[in-house]
């Protein structure tokens, strides 16, 4: 039944609402800001290569301690490559999927391909095999401690760190977790600046005009996930729920684009980017270098 539901939302969606190819070509052309020039963002294609050759590393290291170990297959990296961290919509997004919420919330969990296994086992060995995968409790780790954040502690014991540390290098932890932390304060900053508090104001007013009385850019997503709880697994509220989504995205992407939200994101993400200090710059020149260099690995396999 879930799956039908999934199927049925999955054509609403597509086939709800469309825009012409000239009119998608166009909007597409708005600015699409990354942080850090887009370091940490891979398309489909990137993420599905590394995912193969991370998870081929992990059964290798399985097979080494002696456990058989299932890879686990690419999930749909679609909605998450193509997000935005500013939350920009171009018209042809909302036109196919809205904010993705419906879709979301109906798709079916992948399948576990190593559970079977894992039930054949006894208490102790399933243990065993997680501890093997996962790292022990009381194990060796690696700290990595963030500039006015929380420390980061991995398993070096682990195969799934053994696997990216075959993959990607011995920095590669230190440096992405490093980056990361960086990328969310790059995207606080920038939200809130001057410049985009201003155009989100102006967001504001034109969905107003438009009969959506929102304060945020985060009320329509809360709205929408607010009816999706209460349609559960109703077909009706799923689809009328859909519909609304549809209807409520496509006007926040046409709002977004007359506005200039993207283009005031983008300057407000250089000057905040221009303010930083350019100590980690060699660190992300070692981080570029090392996904690189994986990818390369990744495709000769």
């Amino acid at each position: 039944m879930r799956r039908l539901l999934w199927l049925t939302a999955a054509a609403l969606l597509v086939a709800g609402c469309s825009t012409s190819p000239g009119h998608e070509a166009a909007a597409e052309d708005q600015p699409d800001p990354h942080p850090l020039g887009g370091a940490l963002r891979y398309t489909a294609a990137e993420s599905a290569a590394l995912h193969r050759a991370e998870e081929r590393e992990v059964r290798k290291c399985m097979a080494d301690r002696g456990f058989g170990y299932s890879v686990v297959p690419v999930g749909d990296t679609r909605g998450t490559t193509a997000a935005s961290p500013y939350g920009l919509l171009t018209r042809s997004q909302a036109a196919q999927n809205g904010y993705g919420l419906t879709v979301q919330r109906l798709r079916e969990p992948p399948a576990d391909p190593n559970a079977q296994r894992l039930s054949a086992l006894s208490e102790r060995d399933r243990r065993a095999w997680e501890e093997a995968l996962k790292g022990t409790a009381d194990g060796p780790r690696e700290e990595i401690e963030l500039q006015d954040g929380p420390t980061v502690s991995i398993p070096t014991d682990a195969c799934v760190y053994v696997a990216r540390k075959a993959l990607y290098g011995t920095s590669w932890d230190r440096n992405y977790y490093t980056l990361q932390h960086l990328r969310g304060s790059i995207v606080k900053d920038t939200l809130d600046h001057a410049l985009v508090k201003a155009a989100e104001r102006k967001w504001a007013t034109c969905m107003r005009d438009e009969g959506f009385r929102y304060q945020g850019r985060k009320d329509p997503l809360k709205a929408v996930k607010k009816r999706l709880d209460s349609a559960r697994s109703d077909r009706a509220a799923l689809r009328a729920t859909g519909k609304e989504e549809l209807r409520i995205a496509v006007r926040d992407a046409a709002c977004q684009a007359e506005v200039g939200l993207a283009e005031q994101i983008a300057r407000a993400q250089k000057r905040v980017e221009k303010a930083l200090p350019q100590a980690g710059t060699s660190m992300l020149k070692d981080f570029r270098g090392a996904r690189q260099a994986a990818l390369k690995r990744a495709r000769a396999r």
